[in-house]
């Protein structure tokens, strides 16, 4: 009886959990099979969206950007003057906004495991014995296949460039340069301008961008070899909006998600932290143009234009991540969107009294701010994992 009477209760207890799971899926969206068709399409939408939106004007902006500081550095090395010089330095500024606009998009082919264009053309802090090595030994004859195919990342790529054309938050005299810095100049440029011309055709496929673009791609051979040896990131637009190679539509969504948390992490713990904790100047990022909280704020701008859409606050878009998360979890993406700005605020508070990072780590000054800058990066960060578990 004592046996039946147990059972009995075991049995209407596994009903009840069973009721309540149930009960829990559905109030926590768990989802019926046509909600799950729904989403499916409404998340290819967002990654549509994302990707022409976003994704691919930023990687076109930062191809012409690149081109450009081609041109000008041809044009200082040609005719070596001030003013060429402040064309140079402004358009390598520009370039620079671009890439730096363009970080939390490195799960595609830019990142270290795929075609790591990323530790190419971004490498610091830079070796500099190996750079007076280069200038000291060859620059003066040193070619762009050279530079993008035999010299290591750290002397070559935005860090190698800056310090060729800056000091101390300025733009060097003309006359400092030697004729072998012009030579390495230009043809760490030809090697920066292929990664960044790489970047962009990796993504939409060759066939798809115009035919200027087309032949800086095929200058070098080694570059479009390289896309080729990597088959798995040629058009990976049409890959990632097609879900190839994705369990699911959430999972592919969610790169949007793991890009933006990346980052958020990388600018709070290596970028602000790590060097001012360890008192190193040589290691923050963009110190010769003094230019590294507007490259920390321009990571963070680049998550804000992943999550709304579109390039900057004047091109968002009804389609977003954002706006499926106003709906589906509204404090969450408030919290979000408020994390946001709060890191820009903050980050930018850092230089506070007209103070460059590099002087902040080196005087240890701003240090309340500092620490005020990482923890909003960390809670971005958090916040952009707990979109990710939503997802998967």
């Amino acid at each position: 009886m004592k046996s039946f009477f147990r059972n009995l209760m075991l049995g209407l207890a596994m009903l009840m959990m069973l009721a309540a799971v149930s009960s829990c899926e559905k109030d926590s969206g768990g989802k019926q099979p046509e909600e799950e068709d729904n989403n499916d399409q409404l998340f290819e939408s967002i990654l549509n969206v994302y990707v022409g939106t976003t994704v691919v004007p930023t990687y076109k902006s930062l191809a012409e950007a690149a081109l450009e500081m081609r041109a000008a550095n041809e044009a200082l090395k040609n005719n070596p003057s001030d003013a060429n010089m402040q064309a140079a330095s402004a358009a390598w500024m520009k370039a620079r906004i671009a890439w730096e606009i363009s970080e939390a998009f490195l799960f595609g082919p830019v990142g270290e495991q795929a075609l790591d264009i990323d530790g190419h053309i971004d490498s610091w802090p830079l070796e500099k014995e190996q750079i007076d090595g280069v200038l000291a030994e060859g620059a003066i004859n040193l070619t762009g296949e050279q530079a993008w195919g035999e010299l290591d990342a750290e002397v070559i790529g935005f860090h190698v460039t800056e310090y060729l054309l800056y000091r101390e938050g300025k733009s060097r005299p003309v006359a400092d340069l030697s004729e072998a810095e012009l030579k390495y100049l230009t043809a760490a440029t030809d090697a920066l301008v292929w990664d960044c011309v790489l970047a962009y055709v990796a993504w939409v496929g060759e066939d798809n961008v115009a035919s200027e673009m087309k032949a800086v791609f095929r200058e070098n051979p080694e570059v479009a070899e390289h896309l080729e040896n990597n088959p798995n990131y040629k058009n990976f637009a049409e890959r990632l909006t097609s879900k190839e190679g994705y369990s699911s539509w959430g999972d592919a969504l969610s790169e949007i998600a793991v890009g933006a948390s990346e980052i958020a992490g990388e600018v709070g713990a290596t970028k602000i932290e790590a060097p001012y904790t360890a008192q190193k100047t040589e290691d923050v990022e963009s110190w010769y143009s003094w230019h590294s909280l507007d490259d920390y704020q321009n990571n963070i701008r680049s998550i804000k234009n992943a999550y709304l859409g579109g390039m900057d606050d004047g091109s968002r878009q009804a389609t977003s991540l954002s706006a499926y998360l106003a709906k589906a979890n509204p404090e969450l993406d408030t919290q979000i969107k408020n994390k946001i700005d709060d890191c820009l605020s903050k980050i930018k508070n850092i230089g506070k009294d007209g103070k460059s990072f590099y002087e902040v780590v080196r005087d240890q000054t701003n240090e309340a701010e500092v620490n005020a800058a990482v923890e909003a990066c960390v809670d971005l960060q958090t916040l952009f994992d707990s979109i990710i578990e939503t997802l998967e």
